[in-house]
C-alpha cells in the first residue's frame, strides 16, 4: 500500500472514518488544508526526522487483522526490533492508590483482576503528559496516541474491533505542556468514542505511543482543522469503534501524511487481561499486562533504571509523578520541579473496568471495586 500524503482523503478507510466525525463542510475544510499542504511541499523542504512513521504503522495491526497473512500467528507479535528504537519501548506501570505503590503492570496478580467469565467494558482516558527537560527543548507539538483492539471478534461473526485516540499538544509560551484536564480531555463528550471499549472474553491489546511530528506536518494541520470544526480546546480525535482492517488502513494512510517523526515512547500492541479468566487464556502470549481500575504510567524502556531507583518513593498526584517527601501544598509547577522526581518523559492514563452482565452476576475483586469507587470519590473531592 502506498498513499501519497496529498491523496490521504481519497482513501476509503480514511474518508469513511472521518465521515463519522465531521460534517461535509468540515471535510471540505480538511480537503482545502490538504490541497494547500500539497502546494507547499514543492516549495518547502521537509524537516528530516529520524523515524519513518509509515515504516512503523504499516504493519502495526497485522497480528489482529484477518486480512493479514500474519493474523493470529504468535510470531506476528512484533518485537522490539520493529520499533524505531528498542530503548523507547513502552513500559506500563500501575499505581495502587491504597498502598501508594507503583509496580509494573506485568506484575499485577491474577487475584487482583475482575472475577468475571465474560466480556468487559474498559475505558482508557488520557490523563497527563510530562516531557523530560531534554525533550522539552523541542517546541514542536507532541502526539499522544492510545490504540486498543479486541483479541476475539464480537460473537465470532465480525473482525475484531479497534479504537484509537490521538491528541496533539504544543508547549505554551513558557515552554510548558498545559495540563490535559484544562484542555477538556476528561470531558465525557470529548472522550465518548474511546470510553466504551468492549473487550470480548475479558482481554484485548493496547499500545501507547508518543511522538513529535515535523513543523510542517500535514497530520498536525489535519488535527487542527478537525479541532476547529468540532470547536474543541486542543487537537484531539477519538475514533469510533471500527473493524481492525479499517483502522489499519486509516492508520497507515495517516502515517503517510505524517511521513517522518521523532518517537519519544514507542510501543507495539501488547496483550492485556482485565479478568481472572482471561489471565488463564493460554493464547495470550507474553508480555501480558493486567488491566484494573486506576492510574497507569507509561515510560520508555531506556528510563526504567532511573525510575527504578526511586520507585518506592513515587506517588501519583493529579495525574503527575511526585515524590513522597514533596510538599503538595505548593503550586503545581513547584511540585513538579522537585529534583527528587526522575527527569524522564512519561504520560499517565486512567483506566476503568466494568463487567458486561449476562445472566449471572460478576464478582469484583476488592482492589478492582475499590479502584472504581475511589475514582468517583476523588472526582468529587478533586484530590488524588
Amino acid at each position: 500500500m502506498s498513499i501519497p500524503r496529498r491523496d490521504f482523503l481519497s482513501g476509503a478507510a480514511a474518508l469513511g472514518i472521518l465521515g463519522t466525525l465531521l460534517t461535509p463542510e468540515q471535510l471540505r475544510a480538511l480537503q482545502d488544508a490538504q490541497d494547500q499542504n500539497a502546494q507547499n511541499e514543492a516549495a518547502q523542504e521537509e524537516e528530516e526526522l529520524p523515524h519513518s512513521s509509515t515504516g512503523f504503522w504499516g504493519g502495526f495491526y497485522d497480528q489482529v487483522n484477518p486480512n493479514s497473512p500474519d493474523y493470529g500467528k504468535p510470531a506476528a507479535t512484533r518485537g522490539a526490533e520493529s520499533l524505531a528504537s528498542p530503548g523507547l519501548e513502552t513500559q506500563y506501570l500501575h499505581y495502587l492508590s491504597d498502598t501508594k505503590q507503583l509496580r509494573y503492570a506485568t506484575a499485577i496478580d491474577k487475584g487482583e483482576l475482575l472475577d468475571h467469565d465474560g466480556d468487559v467494558s474498559v475505558s482508557i482516558l488520557m490523563n497527563q503528559f510530562r516531557p523530560s527537560s531534554e525533550d522539552s527543548k523541542d517546541k514542536n507539538a507532541s502526539q499522544l496516541r492510545v490504540d486498543t483492539t479486541q483479541n476475539h471478534p464480537f460473537m465470532n461473526l465480525l473482525s475484531p474491533l479497534a479504537w484509537s485516540a490521538m491528541a496533539s499538544l504544543r508547549p505554551d509560551k513558557a515552554g510548558q505542556i498545559p495540563p490535559l484536564d484544562q484542555l477538556g480531555f476528561k470531558s465525557d463528550q470529548v472522550m465518548n468514542s474511546s470510553s466504551h471499549i468492549l473487550l470480548t472474553q475479558g482481554s484485548g491489546k493496547i499500545a501507547v505511543n508518543i511522538s513529535r511530528a515535523a513543523k510542517n506536518s500535514g497530520f498536525v494541520k489535519a488535527l487542527g482543522v478537525m479541532v476547529e470544526a468540532a470547536k474543541m480546546a486542543a487537537p484531539f480525535v477519538a475514533l469510533p469503534a471500527v473493524s481492525v482492517p479499517a483502522m489499519s488502513a486509516f492508520s497507515e494512510a495517516f502515517s503517510y501524511w505524517e511521513n517522518r517523526t521523532q518517537f519519544l515512547i514507542n510501543g507495539n500492541l501488547v496483550n492485556a487481561a482485565a479478568t481472572q479468566q482471561a489471565m488463564d487464556d493460554p493464547e495470550l502470549h507474553s508480555p501480558l499486562i493486567g488491566l484494573m481500575a486506576g492510574d497507569y504510567v507509561v515510560v520508555a524502556k531506556k528510563d526504567t533504571d532511573q525510575l527504578q531507583a526511586v520507585l518506592p518513593q513515587l506517588r501519583i498526584f493529579q495525574g503527575y509523578l511526585v515524590h513522597a517527601d514533596t510538599d503538595l501544598n505548593q503550586p503545581m509547577d513547584q511540585v513538579l520541579a522537585d529534583k527528587k522526581i526522575p527527569d524522564i518523559t512519561y504520560a499517565t492514563v486512567r483506566v476503568g473496568v466494568n463487567p458486561i452482565e449476562t445472566s449471572a452476576p460478576a464478582k469484583a475483586s476488592p482492589a478492582a471495586a475499590g479502584g472504581a469507587s475511589s475514582a468517583k470519590e476523588k472526582k468529587k473531592s478533586g484530590k488524588d
